[in-house]
């Protein structure tokens, strides 16, 4: 087995390297580094943040017009996290009342937030009027039925964009396409005429923009190009029908992230230059004149690599046919891809990360279910209790979506920049489980 092999380099935050035969992020002795501050335990690279940002910021030279990279929340977010995101003047798109306080009591800029969601609550809406967000995305012709009282009562109008379901089946797990027929986002294209034709009937709103998306984990950029081609179909057909032009188009998300050997690399910026150079050509065959802002909106592909999970090793249980179960302090509760959509991922050893490999082995957390499992298949060398293990490609999707499954608790988060380590989210503890619960009375 080559050294790129047990240890892909490209899956590992730009800031990793090998020195005296050890694991290190920048100065971290990563094996160290984690045992003393206790795990599970989450890193953060900025370094590698800040390159997926600039690779974006490259690819969308292609597009003639202004651009705007907007973070998608559900990534990854808590207050610091969306600090820093403000800091870099990245837009964020959020789905919930809870990400839209964050992004708030981060001091994000109103105007650089956008809402999304196919259900979106009342109190949702009211709070984004309120705040003054860029723009609110209708899902459906519901949406419009609640937004109409919150513009009746405004002195300036809602900006609103309408999301389109293309009807395309994106390349990726079917958990995670979201622009087919049957999916519970978007309006049709009937639909779409409808609203704009709502929107302009009822006052109080302007449409400003449209967008689509198809679904996440899309490395096969043929799917992302005919919905953005179908998006600037529907923008000239609005146009014709009267409604005028608008200011924002936004394809959406999706791009991959490579989280095992077997998937290759992916070339990012070339991705998104692709993208936007073909909505450009399809944009200037319709003589618009002008170009709007064209809004992409990256969560995974900004922050998956930066992170990294580090686990202890507990039991080693060795089967008779070679293999072995080796046991973590982690689980699903705070990495559930793997039992939601058979996400695979590959890991090492902080302390050896070039050992040679003496057999497959699978690594399991502690929770009482046997889909608890972080990892099916991975070669490692001989392992021990006590031992740091390290999974890459950890910084989306799994804090966002952990839970307290067995009242576990959530690991801290650490970020990682300029030569200082951080904590951004301390370890929960006990308490922080009991704090909303109310004792039965006497």
């Amino acid at each position: 087995m080559r050294v790129t092999e047990r240890f892909p380099r490209y899956l590992w935050p730009i800031s990793a390297h090998l020195r005296g035969g050890r694991l290190h992020l920048g100065e971290l002795d990563l094996a160290v580094w984690a045992a003393g501050c206790g795990t599970p335990v989450y890193l953060y690279d900025a370094a590698t943040c800040d390159e997926a940002i600039a690779a974006y910021r490259y690819g969308l030279r292609a597009w003639p017009g202004p651009s705007l990279l907007a973070y998608a929340a559900k990534a990854w977010l808590n207050l610091p996290a969306a600090q820093l995101m403000s800091r870099r003047r990245v837009g964020l798109d959020v789905v919930s009342q809870g990400e839209l306080a964050i992004a708030l009591a981060a001091g994000y800029d109103p105007a650089l937030l956008h809402v999304h969601g196919n259900n979106k609550p009342p109190a949702l809406l009211d709070e984004a009027a309120a705040a003054g967000v860029g723009s609110i995305v209708v899902d459906n012709l519901h949406d419009l039925e609640l937004l109409e009282p919150l513009a009746a009562a405004r002195a300036t109008p809602l900006s609103l964009w309408l999301r389109l379901n293309p009807d395309l089946l994106a390349p990726t797990h079917h958990y995670r396409q979201t622009g087919h027929h049957g999916a519970k986002f978007g309006l049709t294209w009937d639909e779409a005429h409808a609203a704009a034709d709502s929107i302009r009937k009822r006052g109080g709103m302007v449409l400003t923009g449209l967008h689509t998306h198809i679904g996440s984990q899309i490395f096969e950029l043929e799917p992302l190009l005919a919905a953005a081609d179908r998006l600037v179909a529907l923008a000239a057909s609005l146009r014709e029908a009267g409604y005028g032009e608008i200011a924002c188009l936004c394809p959406g998300g999706g791009l991959g992230q490579p989280y095992h050997p077997e998937e290759g690399r992916f070339n990012l910026a070339e991705a998104v230059q692709r993208i936007a150079g073909h909505c450009a050509r399809t944009w200037s065959q319709y003589n618009f004149g002008s170009y709007p802002t064209l809004v992409l909106e990256p969560g995974r592909s900004l922050v998956a690599r930066a992170g990294i999970a580090l686990y202890t090793v507990g039991a080693v249980r060795r089967l008779a046919d070679g293999g072995r179960i080796i046991a973590v302090d982690g689980s699903m509760a705070d990495n559930p891809r793997p039992a939601l959509y058979q996400a695979r991922y590959t890991a090492s050893l902080p302390a050896a990360p070039l050992a040679p490999p003496t057999g497959p082995a699978r690594i399991v957390g502690p929770l009482c279910e046997s889909g608890d499992v972080l990892i099916e298949h991975v070669l490692l060398p001989e392992v021990h209790p006590g031992d740091i293990l390290a999974i890459p490609v950890s910084g989306a999707y799994h804090l966002s979506m952990a839970s307290n499954y067995n009242a576990t608790l959530l690991p801290p988060v650490y970020w990682r920049e300029a030569g200082k380590t951080i904590c951004l989210q301390r370890r929960q503890t006990p308490a922080d489980l009991l704090l909303r619960d109310l004792p039965l009375p006497s």
